[in-house]
């Protein structure tokens, strides 16, 4: 972030008044369809193929290098019927033949219409361009989806990547398979684990780099696409060898897939695998190794595993959270237009406030200013306490993986999806900081609660971090064991626990209801989000922490409990007054949202912060979990969080 007698704060408030864009999305999907018979060959011929748009929402979304030097030729053999649409350029007959090949080997994609960008969005219309770029999310992530036919549930279409590179000995490929099959490494309790000797490690990272110098896994705008398609994208790598009874399973199907001349490797398994095998090996080798691990891991890494990890293997390994990880990635690959960054970033980041690229370039703001604004407009939560210094010295992508508060998952499991969804729901730029709306609440007292020996002893034997979206027995015995408390605090004291006792019971009768029914939260909505508060709630009761309760802040007037949080200390500061800020979508923000992306994960907030009477602003400090109660209509106001002084 390069100095500026100009504020960050002030160029990016004056970047959002002047291109913020009123998000047009497309959910049309105009695909390419051809008539084929199961006899196709493509191995050669010159007969004339025809092609027509087709709309469709159910389609293959093809994921290809828009530059293919040595192999763009275009022999007018492809021809649109009855003539080419305006603003469309042909793909090479390379791409072409590939891609009916692979509908032709696989019956199940056989009459699927197809779609890319160069024949499907008119490239001369820019206002439609713009749209289709910003609706890129769409297109991969609704291309595998699933379907009930003739009471029968199906995956239909898919992404399908298009590698150049060509696995040419049997070799290569037994390697490649045991890669993919994690013979060379395996990953338990979150330690990766070489499994062969090191010489034979250091030829594998022989393969996997002949493999990662194809220009697929170089260009942003790929890294989009098989970042949205995730398990749905399909690779194809050339690959002539007869394989046949080489790589079949107990069924006799071929795990490298059906399609002819071609490989078929899911680049989800691919990622999984390579950044496993790194981790494990990184320890094992000199330097130079070490540095071929970290390349390697700055384009076929998975997130997650990374995470989780107790190695790591280079700067590339390193992930605490998935926007700046995204970002990250984004800048390491290449890109005709650089402003298209900004888009590519909001379809990966789930943002829904956008720039507009054309008033970015006319006006002349660097892109590290536009990066960080579409981070800050998308409710993303900036630390307050790093040195103004330090991020002046740093790149955009840099600054804001250390300038995005840190978060720490309430359960085990699913912990980037978490961290992705910590957000301010809704933000409001003003000159004096930001406009958000939420519920401050004064943490005023800490509490034990007691529990049984046989109750905490289940707890430990049933805690299963993988049910993620319900409260097994143990824990609803420890919530009982809280309500209890917080009834005897409010018999014995008067002190107010009466409310909150009342809430977490209506918490735990509502769970039983929805689980008597059959029904569990959807995975990442509101509801699932208080489950897993409840857990981190559960965890803390049974490892006999202390829990911060929490009322409505309203200077001068007495309120009851409604929050319980989990403190990250046991001091109390004597004189010091901490406070909780919490907000929360409402239905009709996540309904809003929802109808304009593929996901509709809810996004939320909960911090400690602090709190200034005298100008009513809101100051973060840290993230904190906790299981509250406050109502998101009548508690709710809107506050002023002052911009970072890093940014002043």
């Amino acid at each position: 972030m390069a100095s500026s007698p100009e504020s960050l704060n002030s160029r990016v408030l004056s970047l959002h008044s002047r291109a913020r864009l009123v998000q047009q999305k497309t959910a049309m999907r105009l695909c390419v369809q051809v008539d084929l018979n199961l006899d196709y060959n493509s191995s050669g011929g010159t007969d004339l193929i025809e092609l027509r748009h087709y709309s469709s929402d159910e389609y293959i979304a093809i994921s290809c290098p828009w530059s293919l030097p040595g192999r763009d030729t275009v022999s007018g053999r492809y021809r649109f019927a009855p003539e080419q649409p305006p603003g469309v350029i042909m793909p090479p007959d390379v791409v072409l033949d590939r891609i009916l090949n692979f509908k032709a080997c696989n019956p199940d994609y056989l009459h699927t219409p197809f779609w890319i960008d160069k024949a499907c969005i008119n490239q001369d219309a820019s206002d439609e361009k713009e749209m289709a770029m910003h609706s890129m999310d769409l297109v991969y992530q609704y291309s595998g989806r699933k379907v009930v036919l003739d009471g029968q549930e199906r995956w239909v279409g898919c992404s399908l990547g298009l590698l150049f590179v060509e696995i040419k000995t049997v070799a290569e490929l037994t390697m490649l398979r045991r890669l993919l099959d994690s013979k060379f490494a395996e990953y338990i309790d979150n330690e990766p684990r070489l499994l062969v000797p090191v010489e034979e490690a250091v030829s594998v990272l022989d393969l996997i780099e002949k493999i990662l110098n194809d220009s697929w896994w170089h260009r942003a705008w790929i890294f989009q696409e098989e970042f949205l398609a995730s398990r749905h994208m399909i690779l194809l790598v050339p690959c002539t060898l007869d394989r046949t009874g080489l790589f079949e399973n107990e069924n006799g199907v071929d795990l490298f897939g059906k399609t002819a001349g071609e490989i078929e490797v899911r680049p989800l398994n691919f990622r999984t695998e390579v950044t496993n095998f790194c981790l494990a090996l990184y320890r094992h080798v000199d330097k130079a190794g070490q540095d071929r691990c970290s390349e390697i891991l700055k384009y076929a890494r998975r997130y997650s595993f990374l995470y989780r990890s107790k190695y790591a293997a280079g700067p590339s390994s390193v992930i605490k959270a998935m926007s700046p990880a995204i970002l990250e990635d984004i800048g390491t690959r290449g890109i005709t237009v650089p402003s298209d960054i900004l888009a590519i970033t909001a379809n990966c980041c789930r943002y829904i406030s956008r720039l507009n690229s054309h008033v970015l370039n006319d006006i002349n703001e660097s892109l590290s200013i536009a990066v960080l604004t579409l981070f800050v407009m998308n409710g993303e939560i900036l630390r307050h306490d790093v040195q103004r210094e330090a991020i002046l010295k740093q790149t955009v992508f840099e600054c804001l993986c250390t300038a995005k508060i840190r978060v720490h998952p309430p359960v085990p499991a699913g912990e980037l999806i978490f961290i992705k969804m910590c957000r301010f729901p809704a933000v409001t730029m003003r000159a004096s900081g930001l406009m958000v709306r939420g519920v401050l609440s004064r943490l005023d007292k800490k509490i034990k609660v007691k529990v049984s020996p046989p109750d905490q002893d289940l707890y430990w034997k049933a805690n299963h971090v993988t049910q993620m979206n319900t409260l097994n027995e143990a824990e609803r015995r420890l919530l009982n064991a809280l309500a209890k408390h917080l009834h005897d605090l409010q018999r014995t004291t008067g002190q107010g626990g009466d409310a909150l006792h009342t809430k977490v019971i209506e918490f735990l009768k509502e769970h039983e209801a929805e689980k008597a029914a059959g029904r569990t939260p959807q995975y990442w909505s509101l509801h699932h989000i208080q489950v897993m508060m409840a857990k981190a709630v559960c965890q803390a009761i049974a490892e006999g922490r202390e829990l911060w309760l929490s009322r409505l802040h309203v200077p001068r007037k007495w309120t009851p409990w409604l929050g319980i949080f989990l403190p990250d200390d046991t001091f109390d500061v004597p004189g010091n007054v901490s406070f909780a800020f919490t907000a929360r979508e409402t239905n009709h923000e996540l309904k809003d949202r929802g109808a304009k992306l593929a996901r509709k994960n809810a996004w939320v907030t909960s911090l400690e912060v602090g709190f200034d009477p005298a100008t009513e602003q809101v100051l973060p400090k840290k993230w904190m979990n906790g299981l509250y109660f406050f109502n998101n209509k009548e508690h709710l106001r809107d506050w002023v969080i002052p911009w970072p002084r890093w940014m002043q």
